[in-house]
């Protein structure tokens, strides 16, 4: 596996997809004109696929031929959590980061920060101080 390949993953993987283990007919790679399906690597974000196992990086336009897959909803809340309280400790967070850790979009975020009850750091590019990230999340519990 490569650096390219590496960064790409981690990415996607950021980006909530994860490792797809359904089962996927014989006629997908056929439809693919895939030349090894021994080689393919799947990464899912339902109902997006990505095969990551050669250079082609194949992306089916229809998801016939792949076994619809439910998500266990304990792991996720977990995992969100946890990427939650890494996030948090660092001093600041990125835009995106926080928009996350409050479940809203980065656009409401930067209008929280406009409005002050974010904390920008002084010097750009734009960061946010994780404490009153903190801050906005026990007051979006209570």
């Amino acid at each position: 596996m490569n650096s390219t390949l590496c960064r790409t993953l981690r990415k996607m993987l950021a980006d909530g997809f994860e490792q797809y283990n359904g089962v996927i007919d014989p006629a997908v790679y056929e439809r693919l004109e895939c030349p090894d399906p021994k080689k393919a690597y799947w990464v899912c974000n339902w109902p997006i696929l990505h095969c990551l196992g050669c250079r082609e990086r194949c992306t089916p336009k229809d998801i016939r031929g792949f076994q619809m897959t439910l998500p266990s909803p304990e792991p996720t809340v977990i995992k969100w959590q946890e990427k939650v309280n890494t996030l948090l400790k660092k001093r600041f967070v990125r835009p995106a980061e926080a928009a996350f850790c409050l479940d809203v979009s980065e656009r409401h975020v930067r209008d929280l920060v406009d409005e002050g009850i974010l904390v920008r750091h002084i010097r750009p590019p734009l960061r946010i101080t994780a404490e009153s990230v903190k801050a906005e999340m026990e007051r979006l519990d209570n």
